[in-house]
């Protein structure tokens, strides 16, 4: 079912409810105020009977009757009967005696003074009257023919109304519900003529105030977002296709000059040397290039714990030293703890040994003396890992696309290397919530700072 009938079904219901207890309402108060306006006419009645009958010595019960009859006053089926204190009837206007009275009856009326019911479909009130010698109970009834009528007429009215007011807020409900949701259908076609080879078109953002600008808005973003990771995606395709394709090439040409002919045994191993060097080379490509799409794909999946920051960073120094005996690194603290929780972080072990390694490795690998300085220190918000180097240094030109997957500096071309492990740190710390940051000289040194919230 399409929304619009949900809404215009929704909102139908709602008002017929709303209908239902209004002519629920108009109903109950009128046959209310109907019921005392005959209680009232009744007791009236009874009253005027019973002045004549006790109080005017003229009035005989015979005439009384006579009047009663030919009276303009006279309710439909109207009885009226009087009553003495020993409860003999007095005065009837009707030869028959009624059933709904008993001497029950009159007694409660002598203790309450009024009492008023229904009998069948007849309005029943008796009242206690008193005359100037005596008490008299009368009990006078008549049938509401004229209510009768007017709450059949008003009960046609209240379900003309209702129906013919559901029957209206269907059709306005569909109406407005379409014009409501016009906006949407205008964004579905929009988005029904969005493909991955035409990701640069964006939604109408309509005045950008109300919910479906919002949408647009949101979905724009989305979009925008979309178009950067495909961008991304055919960039690194295309890079690391580029980077594979260079030790293949190499490879591919030691294997067939070593089948075209005959070599000494010394060109053999020479050539299984290169082989050796370019499979190694293709195989941390392979690892830089699996390391950066885990980061990428799987960074939710990782598992974050309380860590203390020198640890990993003197767990970083360990292993680049472990590697690469002639590399030297140093670690000093820059500003000295006063508590021992300024130093703690919320993070991944070895994700961030991992971004310390690439920058420690690059640090000494593009440095003439292979030395890297560590500076540990914090403040208010961020634990602050400064890695500085007095390498070659990166140009003004080169510093805003280093952190791209496969860039390299042009200072850094007779250096070996991939582009990777800069665009990994970024990853890296990114998942935590941190900032990296480079200030560099070129022929002077690089200086990377990396900060990391505290827990």
């Amino acid at each position: 079912m399409q929304i619009r009938y949900k809404i215009a079904i929704q909102f139908t219901i709602i008002v017929a409810i709303i209908l239902l207890i209004f002519s629920a309402i108009v109903y109950l108060r009128a046959e209310n105020q109907q019921q005392k306006n005959f209680y009232d006419r009744l007791q009236a009645r009874s009253n005027t009977t019973a002045r004549l009958l006790v109080d005017v010595q003229e009035f005989t019960p015979r005439l009384l009757k006579l009047i009663d009859r030919n009276s303009s006053l006279r309710l439909a089926d109207e009885e009226v009967f009087v009553f003495n204190f020993k409860n003999e009837l007095l005065y009837s206007n009707v030869e028959h005696q009624a059933n709904y009275i008993s001497n029950s009856l009159l007694e409660k009326i002598r203790q309450e003074g009024k009492v008023t019911f229904n009998s069948d479909e007849r309005h029943v009130v008796g009242v206690l009257f008193a005359g100037k010698f005596d008490r008299f109970v009368v009990v006078a009834s008549a049938t509401d023919k004229i209510g009768i009528a007017q709450k059949e007429n008003l009960i046609k009215t209240l379900t003309i109304g209702l129906i013919s007011g559901i029957l209206i807020t269907i059709v306005l409900g569909i109406f407005f519900a379409s014009q409501a949701l016009k906006p949407i259908q205008s964004i579905n076609e929009e988005i029904s003529r969005i493909t991955a080879h035409n990701l640069k078109k964006r939604l109408d953002e309509g005045n950008g105030k109300d919910e479906i600008a919002e949408l647009s808005v949101n979905f724009n973003d989305m979009l925008q977002r979309l178009e950067m990771a495909f961008l991304q995606q055919k960039q690194f395709v295309s890079q690391a296709s580029h980077e594979l394709r260079t030790p293949l090439a190499a490879l591919k040409t030691e294997v067939q000059v070593g089948l075209e002919e005959e070599h000494s045994m010394e060109e053999y191993q020479q050539m299984l040397r290169n082989i050796l060097n370019d499979t190694e080379r293709l195989i941390q490509l392979s690892n830089g290039l699996l390391q950066l799409a885990k980061t990428i794909d799987e960074g939710e999946k990782f598992v974050f714990e309380v860590l203390r920051t020198e640890e990993i960073l003197l767990n970083a120094q360990k292993a680049v030293q472990n590697s690469h005996q002639h590399y030297k690194i140093i670690f000093g603290f820059e500003m000295i703890p006063e508590e021992d929780n300024l130093t703690l972080i919320n993070g991944n072990e070895v994700l961030l040994e991992n971004l310390f390694v690439n920058l420690l490795e690059n640090a000494c690998k593009y440095s003439s003396n292979q030395q890297a300085n560590i500076l540990l220190s914090f403040d208010k918000k961020y634990c602050i890992i400064k890695i500085k180097d007095k390498g070659i240094g990166i140009s003004t030109s080169d510093l805003p696309y280093i952190f791209n997957p496969f860039y390299r500096a042009r200072n850094t071309n007779n250096i070996k290397g991939f582009g990777i492990g800069l665009s990994v740190a970024k990853h890296i710390i990114e998942l935590h919530n941190g900032i990296i940051q480079v200030k560099s000289k070129l022929n002077l040194g690089t200086e990377f700072i990396v900060k990391i919230p505290h827990c």
